[in-house]
């Protein structure tokens, strides 16, 4: 956000699955994209369709593509980069940006970093990992789901208003500027000074939805209307006591809220859901396991997070060694 007061300068996301896309297109509204896709198949979509947005969220727009964060600099002027990734790839990302986020920015000005992703800590993970504190987080109150053979993203679910926030004082302009472009865009968005709040309160959800989904392989309105509903009400209930005691100010009647958006997205498929169908890694990571961890530094016990984190992680287990196993055999053929 360099160009000019208010504007967001060129837009450079990285991540083309559901919140992505999703994204470029809304963004493209008010500035121009430039879309990292890593994806030949991805790509080739994109770049014959364009990004086609549908359900609570209507958009289109073609933004200019790249195959590698290592190609933004020749495209120049970059003033924000969303990264919009899975949580599972933070660490790929932060490795591929650095050496290039010196060169991204108009006239050598400094870029502004957007974690646009889920869980309680990606934020600060970047940061660190960068050891740049140029870093925004976004908390986004809606669910996408991309079809592989359309290309096209389907919002099944959207609770705005969106929050942005950040841990360092001199970002809060930028903050301001970056809600005001979003909300511009109909993408109503509103600077929240206390970020941390709307980030816990959304991992709670997450956490207290998502792998009971996955675990049965089902919709929202699946659960809700299954025994793992019980499942579901005792991870709320624990999810919060945490948050409280981590000194988060969940507000009354917040479990109610609760329900009443899982009841408004009923038919979306969660993150996670596809995830564990497409055997690609779990954000477990970045949610429960992240709220039995600082519930275990508090002493509140959770014991069903604990239990769900533990069935989740055997899947990503099981992808770890199959993998392992391929590799092995990819190595003995090669030796042969």
């Amino acid at each position: 956000m360099t160009e000019q007061a208010g504007s967001l300068g060129r837009v450079a996301i990285v991540g083309a699955g559901a919140m992505g896309s999703s994204l470029a297109a809304v963004a493209a509204r008010v500035a121009p994209v430039v879309m990292v896709v890593r994806n030949p198949a991805r790509a080739a979509q994109i770049f014959d369709r364009g990004v086609v947005v549908r359900g609570k969220i209507h958009a289109d727009a073609r933004p200019l593509l790249v195959k590698r964060v290592e190609d933004l600099p020749a495209i120049g002027g970059i003033g924000a980069v969303f990264i919009a990734t899975k949580t599972t790839a933070i660490a790929s990302v932060c490795h591929d940006l650095a050496p290039v986020l010196p060169s991204l920015g108009a006239d050598g000005a400094p870029v502004s970093l957007i974690s646009y992703q889920n869980g309680i800590d990606p934020g600060r993970e970047i940061m660190r990992l960068l050891g740049y504190d140029r870093v925004m987080r976004m908390v986004l109150n809606y669910g996408a789901v991309l079809d592989d053979q359309t290309g096209e993203v389907h919002v099944g679910m959207h609770e705005p208003p969106h929050a942005v926030g950040c841990v360092t004082p001199d970002l809060v302009p930028e903050c301001e500027s970056l809600a005001a472009r979003l909300t511009e865009a109909d993408f109503p968005t509103r600077y929240e000074p206390d970020i941390e709040t709307p980030v816990w309160l959304k991992a709670i959800l997450n956490a207290s939805m998502s792998p009971v989904a996955a675990l049965i392989d089902s919709t929202i309105r699946e659960v809700l209307d299954s025994p793992a509903r019980a499942v579901v009400a005792r991870l709320l209930d624990e999810s919060i006591a945490v948050a409280r005691a981590e000194g988060i100010a969940v507000p009354e009647g917040f479990t109610d809220r609760a329900w009443s958006i899982f009841q408004n997205g009923a038919d979306h498929v969660p993150s996670m859901v596809e995830d564990i169908r497409r055997g690609r890694e779990s954000e477990v990571g970045q949610l429960n396991r992240q709220i039995v961890g600082h519930a275990r530094t508090l002493g509140v016990p959770v014991p069903t997070h604990e239990t769900v984190d533990a069935l989740i992680e055997a899947f990503d287990w099981r992808l770890y060694h199959a993998r392992a196993s391929a590799r092995r055999h990819w190595t003995e053929e090669a030796a042969r």
